[in-house]
């Protein structure tokens, strides 16, 4: 059995504009594809940082696996509480449900810091054995995660956004 992190791209730096463009439908049925092979070759616990967009996708397709394969095992690495404070009403519901549903939750810090971010990044990829990264090689968090995973040796699939 081996462990799989997730990294992505928030809402806003995607080329659509809400979850019902056919573009995004389409993204969250390539993940969720993805997560289902990685699941069938034997991965068995899954990590997500628990940020709007990719990585709560990402949490979703694996919650929407674990009703049919219940054995698997899904970790949320939160950078801090309260990280979604100021999200919208709607954005922090959806967020507290997944978490409600995860198997673990590793909260990384008490409060916000300037460092918390990188620090929930690169500890998502020191627990995992593969990195599942939605990227298409923009500079930023993503591309900072999947550089750090490759100097530690792990292997990465990339899911391109579009």
């Amino acid at each position: 059995m081996y462990k799989v992190s997730f990294t992505g791209y928030r809402p806003q730096k995607l080329p659509f504009f809400s979850e019902d463009d056919p573009m995004c439908v389409d993204l969250k049925q390539r993940i969720s594809r993805q997560i289902e092979k990685l699941a069938d070759s034997g991965a068995g616990e899954f990590f997500t940082g628990m940020a709007m967009g990719v990585d709560m996708w990402c949490a979703e397709a694996v919650l929407a696996l674990k009703s049919s394969r219940p054995e698997i095992k899904l970790t949320a690495v939160l950078p801090c509480r309260g990280q979604e404070s100021k999200w919208s009403a709607a954005e922090q519901r959806r967020y507290r449900e997944i978490l409600s549903r995860c198997d673990k939750v590793l909260c990384l810090s008490e409060s916000y810091t300037k460092d918390c971010m990188l620090a929930r990044n690169r500890t998502l990829v020191d627990l995992c054995d593969l990195l599942v990264a939605v990227y298409d090689g923009k500079p930023g968090g993503t591309k900072h995660t999947v550089d750090y995973a490759e100097k530690r040796g792990r292997k990465t699939v990339v899911i391109p956004p579009m």
